[in-house]
């Protein structure tokens, strides 16, 4: 490991620079039905024709139509527990936090079927999962603390310890790369979002206003570089743009099942102007559009 950055005042000196933008207004479109146990994070198909939910409660991850929300398939049951996160990789695998097992698995997939080509156990409960564009994979363990990147079979760099200071965390859950290839660790016991160079040394971090997250834990690159927040405990998905400034919401923040109303949401992807949401605690999926 390097030595730490700090970066200090990298979330304030986001927000000062430029206008505020336009607020981005979003739209329902579609809602599943209610047969999914706690979903939590999901990931369109490379080819944007499926998407796959990881179905925590149901053991399995559930398989979509992306539009109609209807449930077409499962791949994984009897062999994953309590999946926490689903993600592509460049060669259109997919690779699953499989928490309840400690573990990462790699599926080859073919719409709604499935064969595991590789697995990573030892990682205690790991809640997140993303594969750069470098070869390596990146995975959160929440009840480690820590991060991991992956080459191979091997993993080859961590960073773990409980704590709230830079490099600390405590239950890190979603891990994503942005386009200029710094990595975004949700760190929910700390209602932040870390960000990490390659080598896994802290950069800066997103805290306090104007994000105010209460208990983050997934998060979803659209194509311009806008961020999109499941934070769970406003029951809201918060938007910022390319420089952080917040430019919108799903949710109205007050929890419920009624019109407008999110319950503890965990999982948001994005494609175009189309973002589904995991509506955790309604136990359902939802599609909205920008």
């Amino acid at each position: 490991m390097g030595r730490w950055c700090f970066w200090l005042g990298f979330a304030a000196g986001l927000v000062a620079a430029g206008p505020v933008a336009a607020a981005a207004e979003f739209t329902l479109i579609a809602s599943s039905d209610t047969s999914f146990s706690r979903p939590h994070d999901l990931a369109l198909s490379p080819d944007g024709n499926l998407l796959y939910v990881a179905d925590v409660g149901n053991d399995a991850v559930k398989v979509l139509d992306p539009m109609s929300l209807e449930v077409v398939g499962a791949i994984g049951a009897g062999v994953l527990s309590a999946p926490h996160d689903v993600a592509f990789d460049w060669a259109g695998r997919l690779w699953v936090a499989d928490s309840g097992n400690d573990r990462l698995v790699l599926f080859l997939v073919a719409d709604t079927e499935a064969v595991i080509l590789a697995q990573w156990p030892g990682i205690p409960s790991p809640e997140g999962v993303v594969a750069g564009s470098d070869g390596r994979a990146y995975a959160t363990s929440a009840a480690g603390h820590g991060v991991v990147a992956i080459i191979g079979r091997s993993v080859v760099d961590q960073v773990a310890g409980r704590g709230r200071g830079p490099g600390e965390f405590i239950r890190p859950h979603d891990i994503d790369v942005a386009a200029d290839g710094t990595i975004y660790v949700v760190d929910p016991g700390n209602n932040r979002i870390q960000l990490l160079d390659a080598n896994l040394d802290f950069v800066g971090e997103l805290r306090g206003p104007p994000f105010d997250f209460n208990e983050p834990k997934y998060i979803a690159f659209d194509d311009a570089g806008w961020l999109y927040v499941a934070d769970e405990y406003n029951d809201q998905i918060k938007v910022f743009d390319e420089s952080r400034v917040p430019v919108g919401v799903i949710g109205t923040g007050e929890r419920g099942n009624g019109p407008g109303q999110l319950d503890r949401p965990e999982g948001v992807t994005v494609r175009g102007d189309h973002v589904w949401v995991s509506d955790t605690h309604n136990h359902r999926i939802l599609l909205f559009k920008r």
